[in-house]
């Protein structure tokens, strides 16, 4: 086989190997379910619409007592790790981890210091 077309095969799988993963991170579209606390605990119940593509994913979070669904912002999946913000009225920065179910969990914090909350977000079965 010819150097250039061994230097091809070995392009091509560096590539669909640099994809695999990636394709891996894409969200579960539909609504997921899970739970929203602010720094002092308090834990409120909220669905997310989950949409988009595996490059651009969209996510509007639902609360009770809210009129309209929050969107999330600059949503990026990079590995184990989801990262977006929100503005309730204020900039909510949030940095949530895989789990072993595809579920993700972790903090929102509006950096004034008062302490962190916490989201939870599980797929849809």
């Amino acid at each position: 086989m010819p150097k250039t077309a061994v230097r091809l095969l070995i392009a091509v799988a560096f590539t669909v190997a640099a994809v695999a993963p990636l394709q891996a991170q894409a969200l579960t579209p539909g609504t997921w379910t899970g739970t929203m606390s602010n720094p002092v605990g308090g834990n409120v119940d909220v669905t997310f619409d989950v949409g988009g593509t595996a490059d651009t994913p969209t996510i509007s979070m639902s609360v009770s007592m809210l009129p309209e669904p929050i969107p999330f912002n600059e949503i990026r999946l990079e590995g184990p790790t989801m990262t977006f913000w929100w503005e309730p009225g204020v900039r909510v920065d949030c940095q949530l981890t895989r789990d072993a179910a595809g579920g993700f969990a972790g903090t929102c914090s509006d950096g004034s210091g008062s302490g962190d909350g916490r989201i939870t977000m599980v797929p849809p079965a």
